[in-house]
Parts: structure tokens; C-alpha cells; sequence
């Protein structure tokens, strides 16, 4: 007697699954070859020979020049003392104004904030340029000053291409990212820590020391490795301000080795990388731990209020006055002096002229970075701003592998610095079957400044996608939606401001950042920040003064043109969803 079995039913693959599973699958594949793929092409290229030679051979030959090249350890220690020096002094200020905006009730308190968000968008090559105008000597600005109130001989000595101006500039701004980092950290501190002390019998003094500090500590830690990390990656400020002076650190010492175009020793840059590579990776992994994966800087919360405000007394004066002392050394007189120098034939003159913008825009290799820029920042910005969306809802929304491999892979650009990610991205795409085209291409520079822009905007975006309650999107779904139509309607237009503001910040930095273009750039696709480098290394500063003018001038355009269009854009949405609800209740206009 035979048994008859029912055929097994065919598995049924619902198309909403297969979309999802053709959506997983692109975005493991373009986050793999974006984020982790480059830093395989990295170690590849430390054994290999050239990625532009036709005939490329396996070496050690990059190795055993980096070893036995004597500027490697002396600049590797240079720049350990010079990252450490300012880690300490940016957390120094960044911690005093954080607790003069959180405790304190003085006057310019509310000011600091935006203070430090402009110091922190502001172009790293930029900022570094004004201060090697301000410090340049006779001309200098802060020099004349010193000789106008008979300091000659200070006035003389006076010089900001040193390691004193390399220092000062790199804590003036580092300090403004360190305070924007620490900031969620004192705002959240728990009230009751203080309240606690000060019934104990502790002054306000030892409370803040001996109790409010310590239980910062985590938060502050994240923040030292950050800074400290930036001071390893450092290229543009010890570019401009260093190098002219015999200073040597890690990213210019690499940077020798890639000078010379197609005679450039690709191996001894690649093996030289890895160096740093990993000891950034073990900053990066020890940050990451201190912060939990970078959802939160905040090292006390619940139910308690911060802490309360209150006037320092006798010290009110002293703190305002170093408050207005910092806003005026960091943020107003760069301002000035770049504002002024566009207008000066030349560094130093009392005359007053255009002509600075109209041999710019005579100039056609000028007016073609200007293009390339604003193209790179625009279109740049907006892929950055998708990709860190993207790495924000990993981390904040998503539970699964992919997720967890997103947020993992967002993390390994934050372990190469610009220079070597350049060389990296060098290494991919010409190594990449089908990718090679992309090389001389404005292309090769939308991706590289967006992946190396994705840690920044996704700090931005990660906030504003937290406050966002993820009943929305459900509310959404059960009504019908898809899950992308759910989060495109919902999510991502609530969040449309900070996408904005995200979107110009990334463009704004992506113009300043030198180290990337200066690798995957070419003569047809070079960016003002490599052309300002140019300027600032033919003598022709005020030049480049003039080019950031126009440049700042051009976004700040672009930027109201998109705020006002997701303006208009916002009130039809608005209006087409509320005309419909008024005519089914029946209200008529």
C-alpha cells in the first residue's frame, strides 16, 4: 500500500519582502564598497608597487623605506607631543565655557553656542590661512598691533608659522568641537550630585571639582579621544602653518611621500598609512566604547533637572571678559582679516580695491574650481546627508546585522585621516573593476569628501532623528503606508531644518577640507581649497581671502534658495492634507 504526501507548498515571497531584500542587499553592497572596501585597497597598496604604474609588482620595498627614513619617528613623535598638547589645552576651554553656559547666569552666556557652531563650520584651510595673514610678520595685522603700542621687539618676534601659531589655531578651533561635543553632557548632568555636596558642606568650588567632574569623566574621555584623534589626522593647519616653518607631523610626512604625481612613492605613503590606521583604530574602538556606539555623550540622566544657573559674583567680570577675549581671537578678527585682505592689492596695504575679484573672475582655471566646488559641496552635501540619514537610522532605529554592520563600517573613515583616506579611495577606484573611469572626475571627489564627511553629519542628524518618536512612522504603516513612504513622509520631513542645516555644514567644511582633493583631484577638477593652497604658497594670499568671499557668498545663496524651497514645498504638502480634512467637516474657507 503506497502513501500518498501533499506536495510541499512553494515558499510565497511577498513583493514588499523581495523589495526589502533587494534594498538590504544594495545597501550592504554600497556601504561595503564606500566604507570598507578602500581600507582593504590600503593595506593592498603597502605591498604593491604604484596603482598608476601599468606593470604593478608585489613589494616590501614601502616598508623598508618608511623604516629606515628617519623623518618617520621623529614626526611620529611630534606629533604625538603636539596632539596631546592640544587635547589638553582644547579641553581646558572647552570645559570652562561649557560650565559658563550650563552654571553660570552672566551676560554673552547665550552667545557661545552659536560662536562654537560657526568656529566648527568654519574651513579649516580658511581659518588657517587667516592666521598665518594675521601672524605673517610686518604685515601682519597682530604685529603691527604689537608695534603700535611699543612692543617693537615682541612685534618682531612675533610669528604664527611656528609651533606656538600651530598650536594656538588648532585649539582655538578644536576647542569649539570639543565644547560642542561635551556641551549634551553638562546640560543632562543630574542637579541632585550638586545638591548633595553642598549639604555635605562642600563649597560650590570642591562640588564642582570633586563630584560634577568625576561623573563626567566618560563624556569628557570620548571627547579627549576625539580631539586627540583630530590632532593625529591633522594636515591642513600644519600644512599652512607648519611646513613653512620646518615643522614636520604624520600627515605632511605622508604627504611627502605622494608629491611628484606619477614619480610619487604610492608604496612608502600606503605602508606609512597603516601606522597611523591602527593606532587610530584603537582610539576609535576605545571612543566608541566610552560612548556607547555614539548614541549619547550624556554620562547622567532620568527624571532630575539639570543644574541651575547662577551668578559667580566677584568673578562675573573675569569670566565676560574671557568670554568677549575668545570671541574676539577666534571667530571676529579671522573675519576681519580675511574680509579685508579681499579687498588689499596686497597683504599689509592701507589701499582698498576690487581688483582681487576681478582677476578671480577673469581667471577661467579660478572660475572653474569655483564650479567644481560648488558642484562637489552641493552635490556632495546631499549624498553625504543621505548616507549619514542612513547611518543615523542604523544607529538609532535599527536592531538587525545590517544595521549593526552599517554602523560599524561608518566608523572606519573616522580611523583614517583625510590624507589617507584620499590615498585609499586612490587605491579603490583604480583597482576596482569598472570603477577606474571615475578617476580625474568630479565624481571621485563627490564620493571621497562624502565619505569623508559622514561621521560629521551623522553627530548632526542624530539628535534630530532621536527626538523624532518612531509612533509616527507606525501610526504611518498601519494606516497603509510602506515603510519607505512612511519615513520619507514623516520622518524626513520632520526633519527637514536639520537635513538643511546638516546639508550646509557638510558643504561649507567640504570646501576647507585640503586633504582629500590634493589626492584625488587633477588640472580639470581642482577645488578652491587646493587653489587657495596654491595662492598661499606663490605669496598670493589676499587672493585666496577673495575666493572664500565668493565662495561663502555663492552658498550662502544656494542655502536660502533650498530653504525657501522646502519652505513652499512644505505649506502646498501642508495645505493639500488640511483642504481635504476642512471639506469633510465641512468648513468652508
Amino acid at each position: 500500500m503506497s502513501t500518498l504526501t501533499a506536495p510541499r507548498p512553494r515558499p510565497v515571497i511577498r513583493p514588499a519582502a523581495a523589495v526589502g531584500m533587494i534594498i538590504k542587499t544594495i545597501s550592504l553592497l554600497v556601504f561595503t564598497w564606500l566604507f570598507v572596501w578602500p581600507l582593504g585597497m590600503l593595506v593592498y597598496g603597502a605591498f604593491n608597487s604604484s596603482p598608476l604604474s601599468g606593470n604593478q609588482t608585489w613589494t616590501l620595498a614601502g616598508f623598508q623605506r618608511v623604516l629606515t627614513d628617519p623623518d618617520t619617528f621623529g614626526s611620529l613623535g611630534a606629533t604625538m607631543v603636539y596632539s596631546i598638547v592640544i587635547t589638553v589645552l582644547s579641553m581646558a576651554v572647552a570645559i570652562f565655557f561649557a560650565t559658563v553656559t550650563t552654571r553660570m547666569d552672566v551676560p554673552f552666556r547665550r552667545l557661545i553656542t552659536p560662536v562654537m557652531v560657526i568656529l566648527v563650520a568654519m574651513p579649516t584651510v580658511l581659518y588657517s590661512l587667516s592666521w598665518a595673514m594675521l601672524g605673517a610678520g610686518p604685515a601682519g595685522m597682530i604685529n603691527k598691533f604689537l608695534d603700535a603700542i611699543s612692543l617693537d621687539s615682541l612685534a618682531a618676534a612675533f610669528t604664527t608659522r611656528s609651533w606656538f601659531g600651530l598650536v594656538l589655531v588648532t585649539v582655538l578651533k578644536a576647542s569649539a568641537l570639543a565644547y560642542m561635543i561635551i556641551l549634551g553632557a553638562f546640560r543632562n548632568q543630574n542637579s541632585a550630585l550638586e545638591e548633595a555636596a553642598r549639604i555635605s558642606g562642600a563649597g560650590r568650588m570642591r562640588s564642582f571639582i570633586g563630584i560634577e567632574l568625576p561623573a563626567l569623566l566618560p563624556a569628557l574621555g570620548a571627547a579627549s579621544l576625539f580631539i586627540f584623534v583630530k590632532g593625529l589626522e591633522a594636515f591642513e593647519t600644519p600644512a599652512v602653518l607648519g611646513q613653512p616653518a620646518g615643522i614636520e607631523v604624520y600627515a605632511t610626512h605622508i604627504y611627502d611621500y605622494l608629491r611628484g604625481g606619477y614619480e610619487a612613492d604610492y608604496s612608502a605613503a600606503s605602508a606609512s598609512s597603516l601606522v597611523i590606521v591602527l593606532i587610530l583604530a584603537v582610539l576609535v574602538l576605545a571612543q566608541l566604547k566610552l560612548t556607547g556606539g555614539g548614541r549619547t555623550y550624556t554620562s547622567v540622566g532620568g527624571r532630575s533637572k539639570g543644574a541651575a544657573l547662577r551668578k559667580p559674583g566677584r568673578w562675573t567680570v573675569l569670566v565676560v571678559a574671557m568670554t568677549l577675549f575668545y570671541f574676539f581671537i577666534a571667530l571676529v578678527l579671522p573675519i576681519i582679516q580675511v574680509v579685508l585682505s579681499a579687498f588689499q592689492p596686497y597683504l599689509g596695504s592701507q589701499e582698498l580695491t576690487t581688483q582681487n575679484f576681478e582677476r578671480l573672475l577673469e581667471t577661467p582655471n579660478v572660475m572653474r574650481a569655483l564650479r567644481t566646488t560648488i558642484i562637489v559641496s552641493t552635490v556632495g552635501g546631499l549624498l553625504t546627508v543621505v548616507l549619514a540619514l542612513v547611518v543615523s537610522f542604523a544607529f538609532v532605529r535599527m536592531r538587525g546585522r545590517l544595521g549593526r554592520f552599517i554602523q560599524l563600517a561608518s566608523w572606519v573613515p573616522a580611523a583614517m585621516p583625510g590624507l589617507v583616506l584620499g590615498l585609499a579611495f586612490l587605491w579603490s577606484v583604480l583597482m576596482t573593476p569598472g570603477t577606474r573611469p571615475l578617476y580625474g572626475t568630479v565624481w571621485i571627489l563627490v564620493i571621497g569628501l562624502a565619505v569623508a564627511t559622514v561621521p560629521l553629519a551623522t553627530r548632526t542628524l542624530e539628535g534630530a532623528l532621536a527626538q523624532i518618536s518612531v509612533d509616527m512612522e507606525e501610526a504611518s504603516r498601519i494606516a497603509g503606508d510602506s515603510f519607505l513612504r512612511a519615513v520619507t513622509t514623516v520622518t524626513v520631513r520632520l526633519m527637514g531644518p536639520s537635513l538643511i542645516s546638516a546639508w550646509f555644514l557638510v558643504a561649507i567644511t567640504m570646501s576647507g577640507i585640503l586633504d582629500v582633493p590634493i589626492l584625488l583631484g587633477s588640472a580639470s577638477t581642482e577645488m578652491i581649497s587646493t587653489i587657495s593652497f596654491g595662492f598661499y604658497n606663490s605669496g598670493e594670499t589676499v587672493l585666496a581671502s577673495a575666493l572664500y568671499v565668493i565662495f561663502t557668498c555663492a552658498m550662502a545663496g544656494l542655502a536660502g534658495i533650498a530653504f525657501l524651497a522646502w519652505f513652499i514645498v512644505r505649506t502646498l504638502v501642508s495645505r493639500s492634507v488640511t483642504r481635504p480634512r476642512a471639506e469633510e467637516l465641512g468648513v468652508t474657507s
